[in-house]
């Protein structure tokens, strides 16, 4: 009786395992192969907007991008290879550091993508206003939050609160720090 019991245990292990070797790799698991994080499987379209599958996974955390649709934005490098993220710092981390995050050159960067929060409008990172230290929290905690323009930073402030606005083309490392007290690159 036990070598029966144990005899399906095994077979349930092996049938599960072989289900995770099968599954895994379509859900964007191998997007981290200890070198390059995985680009995602369709670039932005003809309009400069996100087509983000299923599998496309956060380079810089591994998080499933779809899920967060408030927040996923990306990075299109020159040869139109694109990778996505759950959310605005993941995507900030990944364009002051692209050697770390994404493997590859700055000067093959691009465009950065993000969606504007109050219209969910994809825009140009370097077109929006980042605000930081307000009470709307991403999913991996307090937001960097992309604006259209100063108008909907006096807007949003005054719904959110928030302690620094910033451009991309501003951010140091020092200045990431400054906001948020992590490294950059941790």
């Amino acid at each position: 009786m036990l070598k029966r019991f144990i005899k399906k245990i095994m077979g349930t292990i092996a049938l599960l395992l072989t289900f995770a070797l099968v599954l895994l790799p379509i859900a964007g698991a191998e997007a981290f192969d200890g070198k390059h994080p995985q680009s995602g499987l369709k670039p932005l379209d003809e309009n400069r907007q996100m087509q983000i599958s299923p599998g496309d996974r956060c380079p810089v955390c591994g998080m499933t991008v779809i899920q967060y649709p408030k927040f996923n934005c990306a990075i299109q490098l020159k040869n139109a290879t694109t990778y996505y993220f759950c959310t605005t710092g993941c995507m900030v981390r990944s364009w002051m550091h692209p050697e770390i995050y994404l493997g590859t050159a700055r000067d093959m960067l691009e465009r950065p993508i993000v969606r504007e929060y109050f219209s969910g409008q994809q825009i140009d990172a370097r077109d929006a206003v980042l605000v930081y230290g307000s009470d709307v929290i991403g999913p991996m905690g307090p937001a960097l939050v992309p604006l259209l323009d100063e108008r909907y930073l006096t807007v949003f402030k005054r719904r959110h609160g928030g302690k620094t606005q910033v451009l991309l083309k501003e951010l140091t490392d020092d200045r990431w720090y400054e906001m948020t007290g992590k490294k950059i690159a941790e």
